[in-house]
């Protein structure tokens, strides 16, 4: 058992709660001491005896009613223990308190409260990396927002991605994908503050959520974290990762979007080099583009239609053509670039036309489908382009 009342890196607040609880049971004056020194900077307004009620009983209650029922409950433990002409315990007394002074608990079921708490942790974390798992990152996400609408304070999203771990798996295995998972996790921690909420969401994919932190805040934060990945080796070489982010009330207004947001630069970062962090931005024009004169062939049921790309983006692609293609239309096609061999399979939409000489046209499309695998050799394409221009990219 851990005895010291300072919190570990990333620990959960109800994980440092728990802590002292353990030490100290029925003494609720010190209770409230060491948990005031505990997490003062981490809960706004020192909202101490909510978050203390809220791990004794899992019931949400606001900080001016917390506070009340705190001393009432300390009332009823006097009044209690006179009438047993014994010590009642302070969580004996919070039962009857809930039950029958002030009942917010129906039926309450007496559970030893660590093996709530690792019951808990069965459901919310995940087995593998001992973070969070995705069903408390979208809770953690909710009660965050909420808590900063409410107090008017910065709140932001990292959604991050272990480059290239398709590769790792195929290469090195499952087991040393695991590992590197783990590493991952470990580092992620390391780097957190204890009011943060780290979580493995899917696969490869990680969220941090940051409270009370802006996005250039944010950002520092996130270049740290891929430090700290970077010195995870592999035969000789740096795990790296990629990552997006979004804050409010910078750039997101809802709770809803901040996932999408952050997912949606994460998606830039990856294939736009890969090994970064990206913000999200509005702009309307947004996708990192580059010049690129690829064979661009649309598979037709009868015929092949051959044109060049002018510039490419991971979202979409333009060019010039003197076939009259309908607006909206999607097709099968090809992307053929001469210098890597490098050929991607991607399903497009036609979204702009315009007509800029007899019978010819410049046109944007979308990519409606675009494989792991393909969109891998898109980011590989980027890289290689980027390295040969030596100019400044820009947005399409």
């Amino acid at each position: 058992m851990l005895k010291s009342n300072q919190s570990m890196p990333g620990e959960r607040l109800e994980d440092t709660m728990m802590r002292i609880l353990e030490e100290n049971p029925n003494h609720p004056e010190v209770l409230v001491s060491k948990f005031k020194e505990i997490t003062t900077q981490s809960l706004p307004d020192g909202q101490i005896y909510s978050a203390i009620l809220k791990v004794l009983t899992s019931v949400e209650i606001s900080e001016t009613e917390s506070v009340s029922i705190w001393k009432e409950v300390l009332e009823n433990k006097t009044k209690l223990s006179q009438c047993m002409k014994r010590d009642v315990g302070f969580s004996v007394a919070l039962v009857d308190y809930f039950t029958n002074i002030n009942p917010k608990i129906k039926n309450p079921k007496i559970i030893e409260i660590q093996l709530f708490s690792e019951t808990e942790k069965l459901i919310l974390v995940d087995e593998l990396t001992r973070l969070y798992n995705r069903r408390h990152f979208e809770k953690a996400l909710v009660r965050e927002f909420k808590q900063s609408t409410r107090y008017n304070q910065n709140l932001s999203l990292l959604i991050i991605d272990i480059d290239d771990f398709k590769k790792i798996n195929d290469t090195y295995g499952h087991t040393m994908g695991d590992e590197i998972l783990i590493k991952v996790a470990k580092q992620i921690t390391s780097c957190l503050r204890m009011e943060d909420t780290a979580c493995r969401i899917g696969g490869e994919e990680f969220a941090i959520i940051f409270p009370q932190t802006s996005e250039e805040q944010a950002k520092i934060a996130s270049e740290k974290l891929l430090d700290a990945c970077r010195t995870i080796k592999l035969s000789g070489k740096s795990v790296t990762l990629s990552g997006g982010i979004v804050s409010y009330p910078e750039k997101v207004k809802t709770c809803e979007e901040m996932y999408d947001l952050a997912d949606r630069a994460l998606y830039t970062a990856k294939y736009s080099g890969k090994n970064q962090i990206v913000a999200y931005t509005d702009e309307k024009r947004s996708s990192l583009r580059f010049d690129a004169n690829l064979e661009l062939l649309f598979i037709l049921p009868d015929k092949t239609l051959r044109t060049i790309s002018k510039n490419i983006s991971i979202t979409g692609i333009a060019f010039d053509t003197e076939d009259d293609i309908t607006l909206n239309e999607s097709f099968d096609v090809k992307l053929r670039e001469s210098e890597s061999h490098q050929e991607i399979n991607a399903k497009i939409k036609v979204i702009r036309k315009e007509e800029i000489g007899l019978h010819k046209y410049h046109m944007g499309a979308e990519f409606l489908e675009l494989s792991n695998e393909d969109q891998n050799k898109l980011s590989d394409l980027y890289s290689l382009h980027r390295y040969k221009s030596n100019i400044p990219t820009g947005v399409v």
